[in-house]
């Protein structure tokens, strides 16, 4: 398998355990979510990209939140629909914190949306993942 399809993978993964640790109640603990990754582990996928993703997500989760808000002010952050929110968590850390191209997150982003979201949902994801990139090239270019 080859390290795009494995990061699109670990992708998914990811996006299926922040979802379900979106709509659950009470939080299950990071560990609680490693322990779904090492379940699965039993696949051909290594799971590393996922798990890091995951880590860095739940570590930043109140500057995302903040971010998502900023990106999507039409949108209170509980009523944007659980898969959408757990997309642009993951999309908006790994635009943030990792070296991923931002043309590749966004488009992993929206190939995600449009298999598990809603119909507007790549939409959405695009305009708030690429409104976020633009803005962070323009912070770049003042600190030049």
């Amino acid at each position: 398998m080859s390290n795009k399809k494995d990061r699109h993978e670990n992708r998914v993964v990811a996006m299926k355990i922040l979802f379900s640790y979106l709509v659950r109640e009470p939080k299950p603990s990071f560990k609680d979510l490693l322990n779904v990754l090492t379940d699965l582990d039993d696949s051909e996928i290594e799971n590393d990209f996922a798990e890091a993703l995951l880590e860095s997500a739940l570590e930043n989760l109140g500057k995302v939140r903040l971010v998502i808000r900023a990106f999507a002010p039409e949108f209170s952050f509980d009523k944007i629909a659980p898969i959408n929110r757990a997309l642009l968590i993951l999309g908006i850390t790994e635009l943030k914190y990792f070296d991923t191209p931002p043309i590749v997150v966004i488009n992993e982003y929206i190939e995600i949306a449009k298999e598990f979201g809603e119909e507007k949902s790549a939409g959405f994801i695009n305009g708030v993942l690429d409104s976020f990139r633009k803005s962070i090239g323009k912070e770049r270019e003042k600190d030049e």
